[in-house]
């Protein structure tokens, strides 16, 4: 059955409603985690929805649900609330219901760096066809973001599970191969289940979410849970949600989950999933971290000036040899001058 509902989603994608979502694969030798700028802030999600149909047939059906996180300093707080109820019958049939129940969830989140935290789940539960007044799950384990970013997150988590369960007494009969009860020979009565139960197991989940365009976002999940004391026991749950913007906040989604349990309670199906259509009203506060502005483009450089002349030195000048300086040459020898004339008396 596809229900349309109108949800307040995170404007950073809403997780699943059996995980959280904050946020590739890492490369080899990726450094160790280290801190980073935080997306503090405050996501909220509230559904509401129903189907009713009157005639042939009679059904009324109604379904809701709430989630609420927030993200401060190293610390992450979340809260979520589910429930759906369902009445149908055929035309001259008594009125029988068809679906009910409820969860409840709150996780805490404590970031021993930006990427990596240590978390604490808190789940109750109660599913009329699912045989279970109370199902309580307790899971501690760590979480790894391999990519926190605005428009895309990828995160594994790895722990422990703790459930107890409170049966229904018209689910603890057991059943034989072909669905008939199962004689207790020494009372005659029917066997029964015990009311309760619990079960320790390993638990598994990896986590994608990520925004193609801020039109266009994609959320999913899977978990898997491997019982350590039933080994034959396992389950696996799924969550996919596909959303696109119509107009301002208002964006239509298309979302799938499903339950698998390999060992349910007698009489009791495998499989159970979910189709859903629905109206999606986006908010949240997170704040992107504050980037530095973009350097200014370099100067184009002009065009090169010519290279400048290379000075040419003067071509070296050979002087002349000068010959040895010779002997001056003999005079020849002076004549004696005359006598002087004796002057004559007048």
């Amino acid at each position: 059955m596809a229900t349309l509902s109108t949800r307040v989603a995170g404007a950073q994608g809403v997780p699943p409603p059996e995980a959280e979502a904050l946020v590739a694969t890492p490369a080899a030798g990726a450094e160790a985690p280290k801190a980073e700028e935080k997306f503090d802030g405050t996501t909220a999600s509230v559904a509401a929805g129903g189907m009713l149909v009157t005639g042939n047939s009679r059904q009324l059906a109604l379904t809701g649900s709430g989630v609420l996180e927030t993200l401060f300093d190293n610390n992450g707080i979340g809260f979520s609330l589910l429930g759906n109820y369902g009445r149908g019958a055929g035309e001259g049939e008594p009125v029988e219901v068809t679906a009910e129940n409820i969860q409840g969830r709150l996780r805490y989140d404590r970031y021993l760096v930006d990427r990596l935290s240590v978390f604490l789940i808190n789940t109750g539960r109660r599913d009329r066809f699912q045989g279970l007044d109370f199902r309580y799950n307790l899971d501690p384990g760590a979480k790894y973001l391999f990519v926190r970013e605005p428009a895309t997150s990828f995160w594994s988590e790895l722990g422990y599970d703790f459930q107890y369960d409170v049966r229904r007494n018209d689910a603890r009969v057991v059943l034989d191969a072909d669905g008939n009860p199962v004689i207790d020979p020494a009372t005659g009565q029917p066997e029964l289940l015990d009311k309760t139960a619990t079960d320790h197991s390993v638990r598994a989940f990896v986590g994608f979410r990520h925004a193609f365009n801020p039109e266009v976002s994609l959320t999913t999940g899977l978990e898997y849970l491997q019982s350590f004391v039933e080994i034959e026991r396992a389950r696996l749950n799924y969550d996919f949600l596909f959303a696109a913007k119509i107009v301002g906040g208002l964006s239509f989604g298309v979302g799938f989950s499903a339950r698998f349990d390999n060992d349910p309670l007698p009489g009791k199906e495998k499989l159970d999933t979910t189709t859903t259509a629905s109206l999606i009203y986006a908010f949240s506060n997170v704040v992107e971290p504050h980037k530095p502005p973009p350097c200014p483009p370099c100067p184009v450089p002009g065009p090169c000036p010519p290279p400048a002349p290379v000075p040419v030195a003067p071509a070296a000048v050979t002087p002349a040899p000068v010959a040895p300086p010779s002997a001056p040459a003999e005079l020849p020898p002076a004549e004696a001058a005359p006598p002087p004339t004796p002057l004559q008396s007048p």
